[in-house]
């Protein structure tokens, strides 16, 4: 496979290595048409998985007091859409397409995140089923090397559907798997080389 993600100033090599890995394996076991790649300034956690982004809902006071109103609310949508990022959160995209058994990289056509910043309840309607119908998306964090912390965050769309999952790393004399969410940390374990 030549989706190879390089290692930039503030990224720890070994976890390059270890993202590649993953990537590789989750491409393998897919054979996806497109693969996103997506680099995100710094760590991110497990609420970004599935997160659609900040909404207004009604709110409806006791009936004594006679009004209605809205209140911001956390959206999570059973059509996965695109998490959220601001865009000076995105370090780098890139696109692959799968010509035979390996992925080349290719013009990034339409970015899974845009340059322009927007209000979030505009992304409720960016949905991951319609932007492809065979694609294997792909965000990491950077910064790994001074925050000795690391996550990956994948989504895999195929006609429609969308599977989602995250995976926690933590260096500490190696990296190791911290905590798992939308996978069991056996099936991320497989994807992990057994020298990191």
């Amino acid at each position: 496979m030549d989706a190879q993600i390089v290692a930039g100033q503030t990224d720890d090599p070994i976890f390059i290595e270890l993202l590649n890995s993953v990537v590789c394996g989750v491409v393998l076991r897919s054979s996806h048409e497109e693969l996103y790649v997506v680099q995100i300034d710094n760590w991110f956690d497990h609420k970004w998985l599935r997160f659609s982004g900040i909404g207004v809902v009604p709110f409806r006071f006791p009936a004594y007091m006679k009004r209605d109103d809205g209140a911001l609310d956390e959206f999570y949508q059973d059509k996965v859409t695109f998490p959220p990022f601001t865009p000076n959160r995105v370090v780098s995209q890139h696109r692959f397409e799968r010509r035979g058994e390996r992925y080349t990289e290719a013009a990034l056509r339409t970015p899974p995140h845009g340059a322009d910043r927007q209000p979030s309840e505009l992304n409720l309607h960016r949905r991951v089923g319609d932007a492809a119908s065979s694609a294997c998306f792909v965000w990491y964090s950077s910064n790994t090397l001074k925050n000795d912390r690391a996550s990956i965050m994948v989504y895999t769309a195929m006609n429609g559907e969308v599977e989602s999952w995250f995976a926690a790393f933590r260096r500490n004399d190696g990296w190791s798997l911290q905590s798992t969410k939308g996978i069991s940390r056996e099936d991320v374990q497989s994807l992990v080389p057994k020298t990191v």
